[in-house]
């Protein structure tokens, strides 16, 4: 019996944790600074503004934050 509560106790534990795992990497990766995307558009010599601007749009990034 003891053992069962000391499991539920520690996966009742996990939740909060993995919440709050998420939520500071979530936070860390847009306190970076640049776009993820950059390193795609700056290594293609073809890149343009426009097909830029398409992959902002396209991977929701010209939004702002509270949108996600």
């Amino acid at each position: 019996m003891v053992l069962l509560l000391y499991l539920i106790k520690r996966l009742a534990a996990l939740v909060p944790t993995f919440l709050g795992i998420t939520l500071i990497s979530f936070f860390v990766m847009h306190l970076a600074p640049g776009e993820p995307m950059s390193l795609q558009a700056d290594f293609n010599p073809k890149m343009t503004p426009e097909m830029r601007q398409r992959l902002r749009a396209q991977y929701g990034l010209d939004k702002p934050l509270y949108v996600h």
